[in-house]
């Protein structure tokens, strides 16, 4: 009982660093295994307080941010072979597509797409992908 408790006081004290510095992230923009490259969802939004930026230029952005990450780890879009998309509005679902088709072409990476209430910063887009190498 007493590894469990100074476990659980190991956390909290450690997401409280997370809360108070603000610069550590308990996640990696990707991660690497099997040949296969994992990046963390990925939004649109360039300021906290999503000012003036539209719903076509944040899916544009969130895709331009995934795919530098996987410039950076050394692949590109055309390895994605799976991706996972939050939308806040379902009805902005066929607007999406026709973005998402300017950087994914057939045969089109698997693909899963879910409505949520709301997403970090504000965020009406969140893009996660997985790619081979």
């Amino acid at each position: 009982m007493k590894a469990s408790i100074t476990l659980t006081i190991s956390c909290i004290m450690s997401l409280l660093a997370i809360t108070v510095h603000g610069q550590t992230k308990p996640f990696s923009r990707y991660r690497e295994h099997n040949g296969l490259v994992f990046v963390s969802g990925q939004i649109g939004v360039t300021s906290k307080d999503h000012q003036g930026v539209g719903f076509n230029e944040e899916v544009n952005q969130a895709l331009k941010n995934v795919s530098a990450i996987l410039k950076e780890a050394g692949t590109s879009l055309s390895q994605v072979v799976s991706v996972t998309v939050h939308l806040r509005n379902l009805s902005q679902f066929e607007e999406f597509n026709s973005i998402y088709k300017q950087y994914f072409h057939p045969p089109y990476p698997a693909r899963t797409c879910v409505t949520v209430s709301d997403l970090v910063n504000n965020a009406n887009i969140e893009i996660s992908v997985i790619a081979g190498k």
